[in-house]
């Protein structure tokens, strides 16, 4: 059986959206904009950013190093996606 394809850049957007607002805003996603602050805003603490990492990697088949793990990488929905699309 062939790998299910890669989502294009909306559809991760849009998924990594709705993990976000499910696990740290009780499914709320009006107000998750892309660029959105999640650390620095305190949407999501730094034991918040290691559930998005073992999200990302289980849902998308990658793996992220600690170097990955930074502020610039995980502190928007937009940096997320960024970094998920690079190591695809």
């Amino acid at each position: 059986m062939p790998a299910a394809p890669f989502p294009d850049r909306t559809a991760l957007l849009a998924e990594i959206r709705t993990f976000v607002a499910g696990w740290f805003r009780e499914g709320r996603e009006d107000g998750l904009e892309a660029d959105t602050p999640l650390v620095t805003s305190g949407i999501v603490d730094s034991a918040g950013v290691v559930e998005i990492a073992d999200f990302l990697e289980r849902r998308f088949g990658i793996r992220l190093t600690d170097a990955d793990i930074s502020l610039q990488n995980c502190n928007t929905l937009r940096g997320l996606c960024d970094l998920v699309a690079s190591r695809r």
